[in-house]
């Protein structure tokens, strides 16, 4: 029960505290928190993400990000494009982010993100069976 609660707690500071993150990109973490079927394709550069959302993203955001992507049945696309990735977000990023039972489409285009922040994608890349598109 305390781990559940921490996680909460995790959350609440990532995200829900945050008052530089729209309502729109705080219900759609929310959504692959949960595990929802209705979202197949997460984008913070899109339309859904109002501009500067990802410039709130704290280390913290960054890992549970990768934690719920992980832990996601439904999701197929995700877009983080253009979102100022740097090798150390991408490695938080993907440091739970090691498998993803659904992802075909990952986008990462137009950040700064080299070798380092590549390698931290390998786990990733060995397990995630059904990915078809990596776009760097």
């Amino acid at each position: 029960m305390a781990s559940e609660r921490n996680r909460d707690e995790e959350h609440r500071e990532a995200f829900e505290e945050v008052i530089g993150i729209s309502q729109s990109c705080k219900d759609e973490i929310n959504m692959i928190k949960n595990n929802d079927s209705d979202l197949e394709e997460f984008s913070l550069e899109n339309v859904y993400a109002a501009p500067g959302d990802v410039d709130y993203f704290s280390d913290l955001a960054w890992e549970l990000l990768g934690r719920y992507i992980a832990d996601n049945d439904h999701l197929v696309n995700i877009d983080l494009s253009l979102c100022h990735l740097t090798d150390e977000k991408n490695s938080l990023l993907f440091k739970y982010l090691t498998k993803a039972r659904s992802l075909t489409t990952l986008n990462i285009a137009n950040n700064n993100v080299g070798l380092n922040g590549i390698q931290s994608m390998l786990p990733l890349l060995k397990n995630a069976q059904s990915l078809t598109e990596l776009n760097i």
